[in-house]
């Protein structure tokens, strides 16, 4: 990297690099003696349904992963109390240093997946992170890990080590449960369909920068159908969240849109803020044990535009049915 001009380092500046380097880092065995388990969920999987709508489209073309004959997959919600202290401020604790011990291995076994809004199961480990409350001591917040591992169908006892060496929390995990399917996506919502129509074209106003940009869609191929979809969540699928803190999560392209001829239309993306977005995603916030509040997403797909009858997909689920006239 070349610099158009020299840095300047005077005595204060060396003054606060050394005062960074000399600040310990927050002691491994604090963080785990900190730690209590509160609540552990133990699921068995022969199979789990992808429905990231970056593989694969969960509606028409469904992706699997699959354990094989001799293995299962085991899936841990495991929830945290933290004694946090003026010394302790966070809780951080890498992937690399989370392991599911089975009694006759040597090795601990890593997660290859993770859930953070249930029951979307994304590849890759999490670590274990949380942060002191900034109202402490009058307020608290756990830690929570969301693991999916990979063990032999017949292991049923193993051993969630925490951390390294002797700081390590080590946890007894009882792995002789049924095995059972996730729970489909749109269990946790009710999802209707209030308006279907056909539409020529789009008129678009993008604003960037201060500037406001006037656009059209118009299809070259195909007929744009526009969708009105209200959709109401029963209960939180964030794994992260303190209780009685509601939050749901998905993209435009959980959405999927069949045709009367049985074919998926293409989608064109959401309508937001005068513009169209495919990739925009939908988040909804709520307080309580009550359902959340009603959202409608104006959506937006290219296809034949015939009349008939039109499926509205969530995910991997026909959740209603629409006539176009």
């Amino acid at each position: 990297m070349k610099f158009t001009r020299p840095l300047k380092f005077n005595t204060l500046s060396a003054a606060i690099l050394a005062g960074l380097m000399a600040m310990p880092a927050t002691d491994a065995a604090a963080q785990t003696e900190a730690l209590t388990l509160t609540s552990m969920t133990v699921t068995r999987h022969d199979i789990l349904r992808n429905i990231d709508t970056e593989m694969a489209s969960p509606c028409c073309a469904q992706h699997t992963y699959e354990s094989g004959a001799d293995s299962d997959f085991i899936y841990l919600d495991v929830d945290f109390s933290v004694a946090w202290s003026d010394e302790l401020e966070r809780i951080q604790i890498s992937s690399s240093d989370i392991e599911l011990q089975l009694d006759n291995e040597t090795e601990g076994r890593r997660a290859w997946g993770r859930v953070d809004f249930f029951p979307n199961v994304q590849r890759g480990g999490s670590s274990l992170s949380a942060r002191r409350p900034r109202d402490f001591p009058d307020e608290t917040a756990g830690a929570y890990l969301n693991l999916v591992f990979t063990v032999p169908a017949d292991a049923t006892t193993a051993t969630l080590v925490i951390g390294e060496g002797t700081d390590a929390l080590r946890l007894p995990v009882d792995l002789a449960v049924e095995t059972t399917e996730m729970p489909a996506a749109a269990s946790f919502y009710d999802i209707k369909v209030v308006n279907i129509s056909t539409t020529p074209e789009l008129v678009t106003e993008d604003r960037v920068s201060r500037n406001t940009i006037d656009g059209r869609i118009v299809p070259g191929l195909g007929v744009i159908t526009r969708v009105e979809i209200e959709m109401t969540p029963f209960v939180g699928a964030d794994t992260d969240n303190e209780p009685g803190e509601n939050q749901v999560f998905n993209r435009n392209t959980a959405f999927a849109l069949v045709g009367p001829e049985g074919l998926p239309l293409i989608s064109l993306g959401r309508s937001t803020s005068g513009s169209i977005r495919n990739g925009f995603s939908n988040s909804i916030s709520w307080d309580g044990d009550g359902a959340g509040p009603t959202t409608t997403l104006t959506m937006f797909y290219l296809g034949s535009g015939a009349p008939g009858e039109y499926q509205l997909y969530f995910y991997d689920t026909h959740v209603a049915d629409v006539t176009l006239q």
